[in-house]
């Protein structure tokens, strides 16, 4: 019995002392815990103050800080301009050589004049002037201009009396009536008419001209049924 008590009794203060240790651990975590808790946490970008110790007074050598490495600035490079492929001129066409030009044609120039009177043997005559100008540069003109020269006349006016042919142009015109009674000599213009004939450029040729009135009456005593002139004109461009 006394053995079985003495155990009994250790084992209750082996047990309350296995207990006494266990809390006083768990309270020396706990104040641990709380002592962490209010302590604040250092700050690591927190400047540390470093203490001024001259090396001399305390017979330490102050170690020169270490020269931080100089950082060469950035260069950008410089972009090297891609060269322009260079396009070869391309040589002009010839121009096609321009013929000569031909000298203007001198539309209305004269080329020539000329007149033509008839020998009716008597002071009425038949005369017919003419004059050649250029039309362009194949053609000319000629342009016949017949007049009754007189003294004292009276003619009635004829149809179709006066009849003109240049080459192979031929034209026609009614002649006026004429009444003229002083016994001076007067110019009676019976028409006028134009013939266009072929001459070119730098050339020349021959045209007969003839002229006709069909006056059917008598002067001076001598009967003139029809006064006639003309002859042959010559052109040359």
């Amino acid at each position: 019995m006394t053995k079985g008590r003495i155990k009994a009794v250790l084992f209750i203060i082996v047990f309350l002392l296995v207990i006494a240790v266990a809390v006083n651990l768990l309270m020396d975590m706990q104040s641990s815990r709380k002592q962490a808790e209010a302590t604040p946490a250092a700050d690591p970008y927190a400047n540390t103050p470093v203490p001024s110790v001259t090396g001399q007074a305390q017979g330490i050598e102050t170690a020169a800080p270490s020269a931080l490495p100089t950082v060469a600035p950035t260069v950008a490079p410089t972009p090297v301009p891609t060269p322009t492929p260079v396009r070869p001129t391309p040589s002009p066409a010839p121009m096609p050589t321009a013929e000569p030009l031909q000298p203007a044609v001198p539309q209305g120039e004269v080329i020539d004049n000329g007149s033509f009177v008839s020998e009716t043997g008597t002071p009425l005559n038949l005369r017919a002037e003419w004059t050649a100008t250029v039309l362009d540069d194949q053609y000319v003109k000629v342009t016949v201009n017949v007049y009754l020269d007189s003294y004292q006349i009276e003619v009635r006016e004829l149809y179709d009396a006066v009849n003109v042919s240049v080459g192979d142009q031929y034209a026609s015109a009614n002649s006026p009536a004429i009444k003229w009674e002083n016994n001076t000599k007067l110019s009676t213009l019976l028409a006028s008419t134009e013939h266009t004939l072929y001459l070119p450029a730098g050339s020349g040729d021959s045209f007969p001209v003839a002229v006709q009135y069909q006056f059917g009456g008598t002067y001076s005593k001598v009967e003139l049924p029809v006064i006639e002139c003309g002859g042959t004109i010559y052109l040359n461009r």
